[in-house]
């Protein structure tokens, strides 16, 4: 390989980081938009934690690069996002059990 083919390699691989960046940016901007417009239900819950989990798995693989990484940070770090937007989705479908559960008496 060569010096030109490195260039190249980099330049398609910027071309590529840009586009994610892109991306989520525009994912963000639709939260923004659902999270001010809509009113609230399962299913904007359900939308916007699958955004989340979207955005966490690109900025996981093409930005921290964690792919290539010990597999447990890359599991824990990834379930992490999952864990998350689950439990927001049980907060929405379980409100009242939930809060009874973290009042202090």
């Amino acid at each position: 390989m060569n010096l030109t083919d490195n260039s190249l390699s980099a330049r398609s691989s910027g071309k590529n980081l840009d586009r994610h960046w892109m991306i989520l940016v525009g994912l963000t901007l639709l939260s923004a938009v659902i999270a001010e417009g809509a009113e609230p239900s399962l299913l904007i819950t359900l939308v916007i934690s699958s955004v989340i989990v979207i955005k966490a798995r690109m900025i996981i693989v093409h930005f921290m690069e964690l792919k290539g990484a010990s597999p447990y940070i890359y599991y824990l770090i990834t379930a992490y996002f999952y864990v998350f937007s689950i439990l927001a989705i049980l907060v929405w479908l379980f409100p009242e059990p939930l809060a009874s559960l973290t009042t202090i008496r």
